[in-house]
């Protein structure tokens, strides 16, 4: 969906000073970060403390550490959409592993969290330097589980450096030149790498952690067996038109280039819940937002750098933040700093183009709470409707629900924008009727015909 880059671009004054505190308050040496709008950058920018120069700008590149994940899940995903990888195989069908008995977690199982190790940050950030070899070994020995795999969320690294060595098994070649040349390379991504050579005109930005107060410069760690959870370099300019390409799989005119659109979604989908805290597709986490829908995001902690990267679905509106502040929690401001896009654009909720047809039967359904009238119903409905649930049963738990909240035919209808709305598709709508004495909360879906009628009618308090 295409939205108005000249109002995302009003928000560019707020978002540019909410990353120049970062390094006022001392959170990192310097920020660079870009706005991503209808798969552009449409603002970028940086700032640095005294000690750094230059200021790092949109062509500076940061070690992104575990947003790196996401460029493995996409070279996962190609493997087995080319018909040489199963994601439901045991590991061990790919790389010597050893488990314990009826234990074996799955490739899906690795890229979904989900294999049961136990959580490995900050160990698997000093790893990456491991030499395949001594990965291999330790795979054959065994590791220890916490978990019967695919029963629950638990972050591990270690579960996507044996994902790279599944990927480089199934591919017949090196991890690193897989992605290059089957990602980065078709999608013409430069201002990404794996090492110090990385295409950055405005250099690299060393990383430093703080000491007692002052920062101290961080040396580089070069690639290994563990570059697949968190190795990469990247420009935020870069980084911006990676987060564009991913983001452009929820577009209906999404093309299918490098990998397909329904395959990019299937990556920002649900595969396991996170406890109190959304849930993680393949490489991506997956948020709700309750005023505008689901946002994809992931960060990445590194010894001298904390990176972010955060979209809205169903607008393609992104952000990316890069610092170099060791594990700086680079997540807050680009959380902050989305939403303050979001509200600027006046994004509704989150909504997708909703078809005519949805708005039209909304308006209908406001009119059947506040007076019942079978020719409405009768037009308004799918034939299971009334298989579902009799008219006469659900005219009377509405009529009943009504009453309750102190709706009647003198209850004004609010605006769309007002009703609290949200929408996962154009033929999907939820929103908010108050009354004189509580609210109304109603769902609606439509039928996939040429002409669509109501599929589903929920109505509940709230």
């Amino acid at each position: 969906m295409h939205h108005d880059i000249d109002r995302a671009a009003l928000s560019a004054p707020a978002l540019d000073d909410l990353l120049e505190a970062r390094v006022r308050e001392g959170r990192t040496p310097s920020v660079a970060y870009a706005l991503v709008a209808d798969g552009r950058v449409v603002h970028a920018g940086g700032f640095a403390n005294e000690a750094v120069t230059p200021t790092p700008g949109p062509d500076t590149a940061f070690r992104i550490a575990s947003c790196t994940k996401s460029f493995t899940a996409v070279a996962m995903l190609q493997l087995r959409d080319a018909g040489l990888l199963d994601l439901d195989a045991p590991v061990g069908e790919y790389l010597p592993l050893t488990t314990i008995p009826d234990a074996a977690p799955t490739v899906a199982h690795l890229a979904s969290m989900a294999a049961g190790f136990p959580t490995d940050d900050p160990w698997g950030d000093r790893q990456e330097s491991l030499p395949l070899d001594v990965l291999d070994a330790l795979a054959a020995a065994g590791f220890r589980l916490i978990d019967t795999p695919g029963t629950r969320f638990e972050y591990s690294n270690l579960g996507y450096a044996l994902l790279g060595r599944v990927l480089a098994r199934v591919s017949g070649r090196p991890y690193l030149d897989l992605v290059r040349e089957d990602v980065l390379e078709p999608l013409g991504l430069t201002g990404l790498g794996y090492d110090r050579s990385v295409d950055a005109p405005g250099g690299i930005a060393t990383g430093f952690a703080k000491f007692g107060g002052r920062w101290e410069a961080q040396p580089f760690s070069g690639p290994g067996a563990f570059s697949p959870i968190g190795g990469m370099f990247a420009t935020p300019d870069a980084l911006a038109r990676w987060v564009a390409w991913l983001a452009s799989a929820w577009r209906l005119d999404a093309d299918d280039a490098v990998l397909s659109a329904a395959s990019r979604r299937e990556a920002q989908t649900a595969h396991i819940p996170i406890e109190g805290a959304g849930s993680y597709g393949y490489g991506l986490f997956l948020d709700e937002h309750p005023r505008h829908g689901l946002l994809v995001s992931h960060s990445g902690g590194y010894p001298g750098y904390g990176a972010h990267m955060r979209w809205h679905a169903a607008s393609g509106i992104g952000i990316v933040v890069l610092e170099n502040g060791r594990y700086s929690g680079a997540t807050v401001p680009a959380t902050k700093g989305l939403e303050l896009v979001l509200d600027q654009v006046a994004v509704p909720n989150g909504l997708p183009d909703l078809w005519p047809e949805t708005v039209a039967a909304r308006e209908t359904v406001e009119r059947l709470l506040r007076g019942w009238d079978d020719a409405a119903a009768d037009a308004l409905f799918a034939e299971n409707i009334v298989l579902d649930e009799s008219i006469e049963r659900r005219r009377a738990r509405i009529d009943d629900l009504t009453a309750r909240a102190g709706i009647d035919a003198a209850t004004p209808v609010l605006p769309l924008e007002d009703a609290a709305p949200v929408s996962r598709t154009p033929a999907h709508l939820i929103w908010t009727v108050p009354g004189a004495t509580g609210a109304l909360r109603c769902e609606i879906r439509l039928t996939p015909e040429r002409l669509p009628t109501v599929q589903t009618l929920a109505v509940r308090l709230g």
